[in-house]
Parts: C-alpha cells; sequence; structure tokens
C-alpha cells in the first residue's frame, strides 16, 4: 500500500506552525562531511622522563608533554564527543605522529569529533620486570593528566565531558586501559620508592602527575588496539565502559591471552590480553566486543619513521569500521519510547509523546496520512488529526544536544470513530441522536451538573449542546440549539386543557382536566415532577419538570 508521508523536525507554537520536510537521518560522525585541522604540539603537562638512553630510574630530564588535536572546520556544535588516541612502539619506540594514530584522528574529526594524538613517556630497563612495570605506569599517568587537561579545557576545544573515549595501537592500548581502571590502591609495588638509597624513585599517585587539573578520568567508552592489562582484576564493577577489542590470535609481542611480552622474554611482566580483558569486563556485566583477527601483531601495519611501511592492511577498514561503529553506538540516544493519548479518535486531535526524550534534543517524525496540527518546540510531542478512523503508522527518530539520531521506533495508532450527534426540538423537549452510552448537557457553554441523559427539558432560555461519548471513549460535542426556557415558555402557553403529572419514575400520578385545579393538589415535600400538557386535541403542547417545593 502506498503511503502518503510527512516529515516534519522544526520549531512550532501555537500561534504559528512551521511544518517542513526532513529527512530524519544524518552522515555527522558516519561519514567525512567536514575537513579537519590540527593544533600541533600543545602541551598538556611537564614530567620527569628517563633519558632518551636508559641510564637508571632516578635519572631523569623534565619533559613536556605534547598532543595534536584535530577538530572539524565549519562545525556549529558547541559540544562534541572527543576521541584520545596512544601510538604503540613497546615503550622504546613511537610518536603521536606515527601515521596509524594520526590518520585515525584525521579521519574522526571530519566525521564531526575532536580528536587528539598523545605523547607520552617512554624508555625502560628492558631487562627489569619492574622498570617495565614503571613505564606503563608513566604513561598511564600521562594518559590521566591528557584526559585531566582537555576536562579542564573543554570550552576552548568544544568538547562535551560526558562524552570521552580513549584507547590506544599495543602500548598506547596498555596507557589508556591503566589510566582509566588502575587505582591508587591498585599500585604496583615497584611504582613507590625502592632499590639501594631509594635508586627507584616514588613515582606518586596515578592522576597526579603532568599538571594539577582536577578531574576523574571517568569516560564513555574505550578501544584496545592489540594491548593488554597488567592484571584484569584492576576492572571493578563501577569502572565498567563500553569496550571494543581488536587482537591477533597469532600475536607474539602482546599475548592475546596471558602471558610474557615478546613471548618468551620472561624478564617482562606477564599480561592479560584482549580474550582476557573482555572476558573479565562481560562477566561483571559490561559490553566488550572482542574483535579477533588470524594474524600477529600490528594488525594494520607497521609503524617505522610515523610512516607506515607498505601502507595498511586489508585489515584498516575493517577495523576503522568497527570503530566508527562502536563509537557511534555509545553517543546515539535511546530508541524513542512513544506514548499515544488514549482513545485516539477520528477528527480529534491525538496528543503522542517521546517519553525518553534526551535533553536538549531534537524529535523527527513520520506520520501516515495524518495532518499535524501542533507540535512542541523540540518535536518531542504533536499533535495529529485523523480524519478518517483505521490503523497509522507513527515513526519517531530523536537527535539528541550532539546530533546523533536514534534507532526508530514505529507504533500502530487505532484511530476509532467518533461519534455523530445532534439536537431536535419537540414542543420543548431537547432530544440528542443517536444511541450512545453516554451524553453530556451544556447550556452557553456551562455544563449542566447531573444532565447526562440523551433528553433534556431546558429550565432557561440558552444555547443548549450536547456531547456523546462511545463505547472507544470518543466524544463529539453538537451544534449548540437555542431552546426556551419551560418557565418562559408556559407563561405564554395558551390552550392547555388537561394536564398529566409523572413522578420521577415516569409513572403517572393525576391528570387534571381543569389547569385552576393544579394548585390545589397536595404535593410530598421536594418531589420531583414530570407535567406534560395537553390542548383540546390531546395534542402536547409543552411539558417542564420541577420540584413540588417551587409551587
Amino acid at each position: 500500500m502506498l503511503r502518503a508521508q510527512t516529515f516534519i523536525s522544526a520549531v512550532f507554537t501555537l500561534i504559528s506552525i512551521n511544518i517542513f520536510a526532513q529527512n530524519c537521518t544524518s552522515e555527522r560522525y558516519l561519514s567525512n562531511i567536514f575537513q579537519s585541522s590540527v593544533s600541533q604540539d600543545v602541551v598538556y603537562g611537564n614530567s620527569p622522563a628517563l633519558t632518551a638512553v636508559y641510564v637508571a630510574e632516578n635519572v631523569t630530564v623534565n619533559q613536556a608533554m605534547t598532543m595534536d588535536i584535530f577538530f572539524p572546520v565549519g562545525d556549529v556544535l558547541e559540544k562534541r564527543p572527543l576521541v584520545i588516541l596512544a601510538y604503540g612502539g613497546g615503550y622504546l619506540f613511537g610518536t603521536k605522529d606515527d601515521e596509524d594514530v594520526w590518520a585515525t584522528c584525521d579521519s574522526l574529526a571530519k566525521k564531526g569529533y575532536v580528536t587528539a594524538c598523545i605523547n607520552y613517556r617512554m624508555n625502560m630497563n628492558v631487562a627489569s620486570s619492574s622498570s617495565a612495570v614503571r613505564a606503563i605506569y608513566r604513561a598511564a599517568q600521562d594518559y590521566s593528566s591528557a584526559i585531566r587537561y582537555l576536562k579542564e579545557f573543554s570550552g576552548t576545544y568544544g568538547i562535551d565531558t560526558n562524552y570521552v573515549f580513549v584507547g590506544g595501537v599495543s602500548a598506547g592500548g596498555f596507557s589508556a586501559m591503566h589510566a582509566v581502571f588502575l587505582d591508587d590502591n591498585e599500585r604496583p609495588a615497584s611504582t613507590f620508592q625502592s632499590g639501594i638509597f631509594g635508586a627507584d624513585p616514588d613515582l606518586g599517585c596515578v592522576n597526579c602527575a603532568g599538571n594539577g587539573y582536577q578531574h576523574t578520568t571517568n569516560v564513555r567508552g574505550i578501544i584496545n588496539l592489540w594491548g593488554a592489562l597488567m592484571d584484569t582484576s584492576y576492572i571493578q564493577q563501577d569502572e565498567i565502559v563500553p569496550m571494543t577489542l581488536f587482537h591477533g590470535t597469532d600475536d607474539l609481542i602482546v599475548p592475546y591471552d596471558y602471558g610474557f611480552p615478546f613471548t618468551a622474554l620472561f624478564l617482562m611482566p606477564e599480561v592479560f590480553g584482549s580474550k582476557n580483558i573482555a572476558a573479565r569486563v562481560n562477566h561483571l556485566g559490561g559490553n566488550a566486543e572482542l574483535n579477533t583477527f588470524p594474524t600477529g601483531h600490528n594488525i594494520w601495519g607497521l609503524n617505522v619513521n610515523n610512516v607506515m611501511v607498505g601502507g595498511p592492511t586489508e585489515y584498516w577498514n575493517p577495523i576503522t569500521d568497527s570503530i566508527i561503529s562502536f563509537l557511534y553506538e555509545n553517543i546515539r540516544p535511546a530508541q524513542p519510547q512513544l506514548l499515544v493519548s488514549s482513545p485516539a479518535c477520528q477528527s480529534d486531535t491525538v496528543f503522542i509523546q517521546i517519553t525518553n526524550f534526551p535533553l536538549g534534543g531534537r524529535g523527527c517524525w513520520n506520520v501516515e496520512l495524518g495532518d499535524i496540527v501542533w507540535s512542541s518546540a523540540d518535536s518531542s510531542s504533536l499533535g495529529v488529526v485523523w480524519n478518517n478512523q483505521g490503523i497509522y503508522d507513527v515513526e519517531a527518530v530523536v537527535f539528541n544536544h550532539l546530533e546523533a539520531f536514534s534507532f526508530p521506533t514505529t507504533m500502530e495508532v487505532e484511530v476509532n470513530p467518533s461519534p455523530i450527534v445532534s439536537i431536535t426540538n419537540t414542543n420543548g423537549l431537547l432530544e440528542a441522536s443517536g444511541n450512545y452510552p453516554h451524553y453530556q448537557w451544556y447550556v452557553d457553554g456551562q455544563l449542566l451538573q447531573g444532565e447526562n441523559q440523551s433528553q433534556l427539558i431546558p429550565t432557561s432560555f440558552g444555547h443548549y449542546s450536547v456531547e456523546a461519548t462511545n463505547a472507544e471513549g470518543c466524544s463529539t460535542l453538537s451544534e449548540p440549539l437555542v431552546a426556551v426556557g419551560i418557565q418562559e415558555q408556559f407563561h405564554a402557553l395558551t390552550g392547555v386543557a388537561t394536564i398529566k403529572v409523572f413522578d420521577a419514575m415516569g409513572r403517572l400520578i393525576v391528570e387534571i382536566g381543569n389547569p385552576s385545579e393544579f394548585s390545589a393538589q397536595k404535593w410530598s415535600a421536594a418531589q420531583l415532577l414530570f407535567i406534560q400538557y395537553f390542548d383540546a386535541d390531546r395534542n402536547l403542547i409543552g411539558s417542564e419538570k420541577k420540584l413540588t417545593s417551587a409551587f
């Protein structure tokens, strides 16, 4: 069946309604819709670093920690999600300029993210397990200070601090995960002061190196590209965030499962690879998606002098596409939940509301064969009129403040028939048409309390209308009809020959042949009477109802 559809996403008011067509999708965060620009060598902290040629743990030089920050050119959003990536190289090689992380940050910026490639402190004694642990710890400290710096200057860089994602390649993955999961009470012993005459200085707490900015390292999600953790017990229930992990099952550098880095270099600490990390997160009720490849380390290509030798592998696109999907699934708003006013009635305004609407968001709708007559300013609610009964589809999509859109929700709205009602006036008796279970009478727009039958004897002059309600709960208000009140009507009534008096149950009490005899009757106190007046030919010429106390 072909369906006429109306798409709207606009600002509406009750006074001026502006309805226009709009596609309820967007390519933001999914395709390269911007150009990118980069601020290079932004200093985010200063820390004591080991010398380029390793001498000892206490032989250090002050090092300015830098990052390159990428932006979508021409983007008008005030706040955007942030992605931070760190390069690989075993804490011995690599820089933030390595082509893999640089290209990834550049590509994500073109899709609407703010991104950053960070440098971190390097070097270690490869023959010392404790030195390797300290190298991992220093890099985690630097990663933490980078997160805190970008949160501190989120206004400057247009970042929404509730949507920060971190990740890295190999050693960069180590650094990102330890920055998020490693707490001060879990610090490895080798990070404290030790050795003869304190030859290994205390490295300090995880989040107090590099700069003094006071922010948490809480993030929205983690991207681990063949990195590992020193201990999966670092991952606690309250620290779980969505993760996507990529690892070669034949990795001889960083074990996919568990073991020594560089396979048999037992002088290094054993580590837990992506298989164990994903299992730990999922066991605790989190969501870690594990992507495996039948290959070794550096799945998307080897970096030498910042350049990927021979270009990326065939796994580059699958990995980057998966990262794009992972990020979007964790920034998009929840699927809308719809509430429809009950009942939905033909030719009446049906109100439809998104009950889980995100703060600062906007709605986008697809309504089958209905006229949109009202919308809230953010399109979180609609008023729709269907002129025919039937079952119609309504589809809603939500955009959040980041301009990410939800999965659509489609629901059926059953539009019920509305009553058809009018009023006839027969000798002063008003009668509503139809045979509906409920009626309500009004005079001059005011409700007549207790008048909920199909008939009414008016008591005063006015514009009378009746509302009929059918079994489905749909109501229709009739056109008003002008009626003369019973008191005014019979002041001018002539030709009365017979009067019949009934009680409230419709039982005949008395029939009077002479109107003058009416006042002589003895009535019970506060008794409700129905009175009918007939002419000499026994034609009904009027009726009224009265309490006997009114005589």
